[in-house]
């Protein structure tokens, strides 16, 4: 009995390790972009936005430029993380955030929506640690954007 367990022990043990590895350590060949923490960030004017699916807004503000913790809906001039990778509906589903270097915030009033929008015009982006996908496996990497988060029709074109 006590070999049975030692082997199952063994068994789950060695499972745990050959997940951990793959999902922390080894780093797969298809890297299309590496996620940064929030520490690595230098000084500088940037703003962590999330994707959002509304009329006439494409990014919920999560962070502002000051620091500060916001829920806002605004939109994103200049480069999208989204169309530049041409990212799939599963990939936008796990709520990931992006880091975007601001150039300028621009404030102007919508006649469509009838109220001030908020504009941001950025240089560039980068996706914050951890890389989430929908659906979510134990050896996912949650340190890179890859290849296959890429929507299937833009791989078979």
């Amino acid at each position: 009995m006590i070999i049975v367990a030692t082997v199952i022990i063994s068994i789950v043990l060695l499972l745990l390790g050959v997940l951990f590895y793959f999902a922390y350590i080894h780093a797969p060949e298809n890297i299309l972009r590496v996620a940064r923490k929030e520490s690595e960030l230098e000084e500088g004017s940037y703003i962590l936005c999330q994707g959002a699916r509304v009329t006439g807004y494409s990014w919920i503000l999560i962070q502002d430029e000051n620091g500060d913790e916001v829920r806002d809906f605004i939109n994103i001039m200049g480069v999208d993380p989204i169309a530049e990778l041409n990212l799939s509906y599963e990939f936008e589903m796990g709520h990931n955030t992006f880091i975007f270097y601001v150039d300028e915030r621009i404030v102007s009033y919508s006649e469509f929506l009838g109220e001030d929008t908020i504009e941001y015009m950025v240089t560039g982006w980068d996706i914050l640690y951890p890389v989430r996908r929908v659906p979510y496996t134990l050896i996912s990497p949650r340190r890179y954007i890859l290849e296959t988060d890429m929507r299937r029709s833009a791989r078979e074109n």
